[in-house]
């Protein structure tokens, strides 16, 4: 069977095409990711404002003495995988447009909220800067029983106010204004 040089043609620039295709949709995917990923775009939601405030208070926002900021992303989006990063991102968008948009945020219970904390904050995403914890557990017997899974517990157990310290003041703040 012979194959036509226009039908190669065809078949090479079919491919060419699905390729740039597929470059520009991850550029594009990438692109929005990132643009999300910070407290600048949380922090345009009136809802979330309380939320950036306490965030910019806390070491994890950069209050420490090495100016180095986790992102929201870095602690709200499961790591685990890439696939598992791109799920929970997309359903926390969906999930805090919503909010944003429908709900009254003088009716959220915040409090209640914080306690489900574990829910919407990932161990994943603590390990994927505390990268030498495992390696220096042995010294602190809450963090080697929890590598060594002889406790049931997320970090934000033991870490309850992580990156948020101060959230209460800002709540109130934001309730009264």
């Amino acid at each position: 069977m012979k194959v036509s040089g226009k039908k190669i043609l065809y078949v090479i620039g079919g491919l060419l095409a699905v390729s740039v295709l597929a470059a520009v949709a991850w550029m594009v995917v990438d692109t929005g990711i990132e643009a999300t990923a910070h407290a600048a775009f949380c922090g345009t939601c009136h809802v979330m404002q309380p939320m950036v405030a306490a965030y910019h208070d806390s070491v994890h926002g950069g209050n420490n003495p090495y100016g180095v900021a986790a992102q929201c992303s870095d602690c709200h989006v499961n790591h685990s995988n890439a696939f598992a990063y791109l799920v929970s991102k997309s359903e926390s968008g969906i999930h805090d447009t919503w909010i944003a948009l429908v709900m009254d945020e003088f009716t959220l219970d915040w409090q209640a909220n914080r306690e489900r904390r574990a829910e919407y904050v990932y161990d994943s995403g603590c390990l994927q800067c505390h990268t030498n914890l495992q390696s220096i557990a042995a010294g602190h017997d809450a963090h080697a029983k929890y590598f060594d899974g002889l406790i049931d517990a997320k970090c934000v157990d033991c870490h309850p106010g992580v990156g948020h310290e101060n959230l209460n003041k800002y709540l109130l703040i934001s309730k009264y204004r």
